[in-house]
């Protein structure tokens, strides 16, 4: 009996792509995984960016001149602090635009340090125009980081509805990875040996067998397209 979908909806971003996977990070580095299965998806979210483009929590805008390029505008919203380079200080839940303002908002690894993710995601609707695009990506799974403010993890259904209920309807999902790349990257933030030739071992077999895993009881998070309806 063939095994239904726990995540229906979703796409893994290597799926079709042959050969080594394109990598900011070397593949010996303890957050490949995480991140190799992140840029992947982004990359494929390329098309849905054009026109006026709001970055919000842009951080040190990492994404600015490649996956976000196509932007003609782009403008980044974050609290200020060593770690970003806003050009409007701001908090994701009272951003300073009126109605309708950009053809697309992007948001990366940002949801989960928001305290009312509702109000967020309203937010990000409200400032974008009618049949444009949201492009949003949050993790199920990641240690506790940037303490205090680690507030949230996304499980498929969760997060779908977030959207639905603000407003968005999803043309787009990624799972960033199935179960063996979430295991490789458990693994590499447990074990003691930080040797390159371990970590690269352990990145190599898992994200192997993950692109061979036909089924995706478990990733390590989302990167989703969001429409605002055109009326």
């Amino acid at each position: 009996m063939a095994r239904v979908p726990t995540h229906p909806l979703a796409e893994h971003p290597l799926d079709n792509l042959r050969g080594k996977p394109k990598c900011s990070l070397p593949s010996w580095h303890r957050a490949y995984l995480h991140t190799v299965m992140l840029e992947n998806s982004l990359r494929q979210c390329e098309p849905f960016v054009e026109g006026s483009l709001l970055d919000v929590g842009c951080g040190q805008r990492p994404y600015e001149k490649t996956f976000f390029a196509r932007a003609t505008k782009y403008l980044g919203a974050d609290y200020l602090s060593d770690r970003s380079r806003p050009d409007v200080v701001c908090s994701a839940l009272d951003l300073p635009f009126p109605d309708c303002s950009f053809d697309t908002v992007v948001s990366t690894e940002v949801l989960e340090h928001v305290p009312d993710p509702h109000r967020a995601v309203r937010e990000m609707q409200r400032v974008l125009r009618p049949g444009r695009y949201l492009i949003l990506s949050t993790p199920m799974y990641w240690p506790r980081h940037e303490v205090p403010y680690d507030f949230f993890r996304y499980p498929y259904d969760g997060l779908l509805y977030l959207l639905k209920q603000n407003g968005l309807d999803v043309v787009k999902l990624f799972n960033r990875g199935r179960s063996y790349a979430f295991l490789g990257q458990v693994l590499q933030h447990v074990h003691p040996v930080a040797a390159r030739p371990v970590t690269w071992g352990i990145n190599r077999f898992f994200l192997g067998c993950d692109r061979h895993l036909k089924h995706d009881q478990i990733t390590m998070g989302w990167t989703v397209v969001a429409q605002k309806p055109a009326s």
